[in-house]
């Protein structure tokens, strides 16, 4: 469900990339410092994402380092961080541990399991800190298995689901500025849950695998698409953010397709 909140790279201005670089970086850091190593194998793209935007809209204060790391040992990198940083590390976290109980739920994955052990120490420190984040992402994702679980061919009902679980994310906290994020989650939520259906119909059907899109035409898809990804940029028109806005619309209206135009692009090498 997640990867599809990234940069379009083809088309970002050389320190615009250098300034992504740093928010995945830092938020790997952030991950590794507070969760262990493990941790940082689970770090997403569209939680980076959350740490650009959020750091664009309250401008705070950032530390910026450079270093060599494990993943990248011969080359030093810089590396940014911020309180929201290690917020955007925290839900990546309490993410990653339903992930693995959803896989071994739904699929019985003994290497799931033993990841949710592992983590499950890591998401009640969370959970301590951000009692209503854990509390909505946990009643957004039951909701869903069971919406999911009974077959609903309504799209609408699944994605509102998963927009809300988006949407109480990009609440860091309640302030003036609260209802618009979680306007703006809610949206961003319920354009990934779409587009997930969209990339990965035929191998739902083909494995016989819950997709609410499988009553839909295809033809029909890039529209519904464009609705809902209007209905987020009219939320983020609704904040105030300036810092780094080229970067945050880079992957707001060219990223967020790049999954979608791959696939498309896939599918037509193939009928050639």
């Amino acid at each position: 469900m997640f990867g599809y909140v990234v940069a379009n790279l083809d088309k970002l201005a050389v320190e615009e990339k250098k300034q992504y670089r740093a928010c995945y970086c830092g938020l790997c850091k952030a991950l590794g410092t507070r969760h262990g190593i493990l941790s940082r194998f689970t770090l997403t793209y569209d939680m980076t994402f959350l740490v650009l935007f959020l750091s664009a809209l309250y401008k705070t204060e950032v530390t910026i380092k450079t270093e060599r790391c494990i993943i990248h040992p011969l080359k030093p990198h810089e590396y940014l961080q911020n309180e929201i940083t290690n917020y955007a590390a925290d839900m990546n976290v309490v993410l990653a541990y339903y992930n693995f109980l959803d896989d071994w739920t739904d699929d019985r994955k003994i290497l799931s399991l033993c990841a949710s052990k592992l983590f499950e120490r890591e998401y009640k420190r969370i959970e301590a800190l951000y009692p209503n984040q854990c509390t909505v992402i946990s009643k957004c994702l039951t909701e869903l298995y069971e919406i999911e679980k009974s077959g609903e061919l309504n799209p609408d009902i699944p994605a509102n689901c998963f927009g809300k679980l988006m949407g109480e994310i990009f609440v860091f906290r309640e302030d003036n500025y609260a209802e618009k994020l979680r306007a703006f989650g809610i949206s961003l939520g319920k354009f990934i849950y779409i587009m997930d259906g969209c990339i990965d119909l035929k191998s739902d059907i083909k494995n016989e695998r819950y997709n609410p899109l499988i009553t839909s035409s295809s033809e029909n898809f890039r529209d519904i698409l464009n609705l809902l990804m209007a209905d987020c940029i009219e939320n983020y028109k609704q904040l105030p953010i300036n810092q780094d806005k080229e970067l945050i619309e880079n992957i707001l209206y060219s990223g967020v397709w790049t999954k979608y135009e791959a696939q498309k692009n896939k599918i037509q090498g193939v009928h050639q």
